[in-house]
């Protein structure tokens, strides 16, 4: 079976053939879950082949071996596997799937062309071959947000973006239901994520919600379901069990040959397993089209790879079993954490190599989305607009008079700064304006001047970014009141220079 490429992917491949043209020999391919990345790699490594040259896909998980050993012989690439005591350890063939952690034991076989799967997740072993290794380097990557990236790689293709394919019909929609969720106030923070656990303990508490939430919404959909270490894993497999529902672990605790017994079941589309749980073991490169429902129940505080990856595994298209969309039962609070980030992602892709330096990330206004309405009767959560596209709950209309929600003095009690700065800050930009016409300079100084006395804070947005809003009575009598003590205090303070 020749390996046939979708436009876009002919695209991508025609763009690292001219890359390497230039002089690049290490590339990195972005492209998201379910458009095709080890399909792109298999064409790169048959003309490899047709050459007469070797080559070796890269891949860091056993599961991993298996499923793009299935792929090469789909296409009808001759290969032999390095792993353990794989049946299919053939050295002498032109093509290698090898898995990392094999090769870090063993001598490196000779290649023209090296392909590494998931190359977001740096380690010792292709740190050393980017950095030293005289082969063509391609990386391939759904998440390449992987700080200093930039460092061991030349050049990035964009490939495609999540909705264009959704658009396109090759990965299906999805609908996010904001559930119950644990509390992580008092929870550890440890090199930027939530100590595991302290969050296993906060996670937890909510188990029986995720249940009873599947039971209720979940459609009775194959799912796959995320959890903070083993110990939460168990508990939610005991609670699923308990009312009916057959689930499977897939942990490091369970043997290899058993996890893989249990994918094989699980990737059967008439499965007598209904749900997956894992911590990590299965949200990466792990493909189950049929996969209907993703159920999130780890809190994520910093790793947005980590939640976009997990939530591929429900958007792949599967044909066969009438599958139209994905449903996504959130009781970790991730979606609405992510929504600005995942939301720039899912629409723009990824063009640029992280350098290490924190310049080179998009600054958080260029990628700003608006914040994510919870529907009170669905729980549905979704883009601003007027009426719930789940269940048609229409909002409240809301006049000129209603710009700030209550009163502006239980807005400032509140204390929410991310909520001030939105209601308050475009009216103080447009009163700055107002008063100082034609010079941005002195209207920004004014308005910063302005809101840090009456928020206690700076604002969290650009002067120059930011639109002019309608100026409430409330604000513009608190902005008067503002300058009046101000002006009573410059007064004061002459005073007491001449009296000194």
């Amino acid at each position: 079976m020749a390996v046939d490429l979708r436009p876009y992917q002919l695209r991508a491949v025609e763009r690292a053939r001219q890359l390497i043209r230039d002089g690049k020999r290490r590339i990195l391919i972005c492209a998201p879950t379910g458009s095709g990345k080890t399909v792109m790699g298999s064409h790169l490594i048959d003309e490899c082949s047709a050459k007469g040259n070797r080559s070796m896909f890269l891949v860091d998980r056993i599961s991993l071996i298996e499923q793009t050993s299935e792929t090469f012989e789909r296409y009808g690439i001759d290969h032999g596997v390095i792993q353990g005591q794989h049946w299919r350890f053939h050295p002498e063939r032109l093509t290698q799937v090898c898995s990392v952690q094999t090769l870090q034991r063993r001598r490196l076989p000779d290649a023209k062309l090296v392909l590494i799967d998931e190359a977001h997740g740096l380690n010792a072993l292709t740190r050393a071959m980017l950095t030293s290794g005289t082969a063509i380097y391609i990386g391939l990557s759904a998440t390449p947000f992987t700080r200093s990236l930039g460092l061991f790689y030349d050049a990035i293709i964009n490939v495609t973006t999540t909705n264009e394919l959704i658009r396109d019909g090759f990965l299906v929609p999805f609908r996010i239901f904001s559930c119950a969720e644990p509390d992580m106030k008092g929870v550890r923070v440890v090199a930027g994520e939530w100590e595991e656990k302290g969050a296993s303990t906060a996670a937890l508490q909510v188990v029986g919600d995720v249940v009873q939430e599947y039971l209720k919404n979940g459609q009775g959909r194959k799912f796959i379901c995320s959890a903070v270490d083993t110990n939460h894993v168990e508990e939610l497999a005991r609670q699923f069990l308990a009312v009916g529902i057959n689930v499977a672990t897939y942990t490091y605790k369970d043997r290899d040959e058993d996890r893989a017994e249990t994918l094989a079941e699980y990737r059967r589309t008439d499965s007598t397993i209904r749900g997956l749980i894992t911590v990590t073991a299965a949200s990466k490169g792990f493909d189950c089209p049929d996969i209907g429902c993703v159920i999130m129940a780890r809190p994520l505080r910093s790793s947005l790879a980590e939640f976009i990856q997990f939530l591929g595994r429900g958007l792949r298209i599967s044909p066969d079993t009438g599958k139209v969309d994905c449903l996504v039962l959130d009781h970790s609070g991730n979606c609405a954490r992510f929504w600005s980030e995942f939301q720039h992602f899912f629409e723009n892709g990824w063009d640029q190599l992280d350098m290490g330096t924190k310049a080179e990330q998009p600054k958080p206004e260029e990628r700003a989305e608006p914040e994510p309405i919870k529907c009170p009767v669905c729980a549905h959560l979704h883009k601003p607009r007027p009426v719930c596209p789940q269940c048609g709950h229409e909002y409240p209309k809301k006049s000129a008079v209603e710009h700030v929600p209550g009163t502006l003095k239980e807005l400032l009690a509140g204390g929410n700064q991310a909520t001030i700065t939105r209601e308050v800050w475009p009216q103080v930009c447009a009163y700055a304006r107002q008063k100082r016409p034609g010079d941005e300079v002195a209207a920004k100084k004014m308005a910063l001047a302005l809101y840090r006395d009456l928020a206690n804070a700076w604002p969290g947005r650009d002067f120059e970014r930011t639109k002019d809003a309608p100026i409430t009575p409330e604000v513009a009598s608190k902005i008067r009141s503002v300058q009046i003590r101000f002006q009573k205090r410059r007064d004061k303070a002459k005073r007491q220079a001449v009296a000194a």
